[in-house]
């Protein structure tokens, strides 16, 4: 009798290891998809999230980069610009608070008169008591907002902080960004991120005040919504881009058309953009 109650014992114990062993076909299969990143220092190229994301966004203020990160995997690795002295940039743990496409500052912008624009602030009011001025505000593709009046959107980069706060990408990373960001992403800001010495170690950054602003009437108009800022520019040398800078014309922006918001506040102006 205690042999029969053994041998059901170790049949028992043997079906049950069977059926570990489908729902969990080996460590090192697993732990090889789970860490399969594309990335390679040195080479920006583009990883695809999972189906089930666990996805967050670290940015380092002193090595000036954006990481998107599902687990160990590096899905967007963009260069920056933050807040210049007297705007700096905030520190600390955020999440998204909403998104929009198409989104207009409203307290930068211009002021606005038949063939006259002149670069202001809405609250400082027009260059004259004349009637006709109208404030428009200025562009900012791709707000990801974080805080009341920080966000991320598509701006230019300079070689020192610039920005009035807020985090600019280049055009092709905004859309890359608001593709993988969702509501509720926890935001990590701080001065430096462990992944300054890997993944961000040789990222190229633009240069934009060596080249020209386009002129103002690219601001005021829908264009600014619907091309690559960095298409207008001319820079001494090749243009930097963050992960998948090997596709340079991969762009899905159209024609301006309703923006179906998301989150808090986003269908109105921002009241501290860059």
């Amino acid at each position: 009798m205690r042999m029969f109650r053994r041998g059901w014992l170790v049949f028992g114990l043997a079906l049950s290891l069977s059926g570990l062993a489908l729902v969990f076909p080996g460590s090192s299969a697993w732990a090889g998809k789970a860490h399969s990143g594309s990335w390679t220092a040195g080479a920006h190229h583009r990883d695809h999230p999972s189906a089930a994301p666990e996805r967050i966004v670290k940015v380092s203020l002193e090595n000036r980069v954006v990481y998107v990160l599902e687990g160990n995997r590096p899905l967007l690795i963009a260069p920056t610009c933050s807040g210049k002295p007297g705007y700096t940039t905030p520190t600390g743990q955020f999440r998204v608070r909403g998104k929009a496409t198409r989104r207009r500052s409203g307290k930068y912008g211009f002021w606005v008169k038949e063939s006259q624009a002149v670069e202001g602030t809405k609250a400082g009011g027009p260059p004259d008591k004349n009637a006709g001025w109208k404030y428009v505000g200025y562009p900012m593709p791709f707000w990801i907002g974080f805080l009341p009046g920080y966000g991320f959107h598509e701006g230019f980069l300079w070689s020192t902080p610039g920005t009035h706060g807020c985090l600019h990408l280049t055009g092709r990373d905004a859309e890359r960004f608001y593709e993988l960001i969702g509501l509720g992403t926890p935001i990590f800001i701080a001065k430096t991120q462990p992944e300054d010495q890997t993944l961000g170690k040789d990222l190229r950054h633009p240069e934009d005040e060596k080249a020209a602003d386009p002129s103002s009437s690219f601001f005021l108009s829908d264009k600014s919504f619907t091309t690559p800022w960095e298409d207008l520019l001319k820079p001494t040398s090749k243009p930097a881009q963050g992960l998948g800078a090997r596709e340079p014309d991969a762009t899905t922006r159209k024609e301006p058309g309703p923006d179906k918001n998301q989150g808090n506040g986003t269908g109105s102006p921002a009241p501290r953009p860059s």
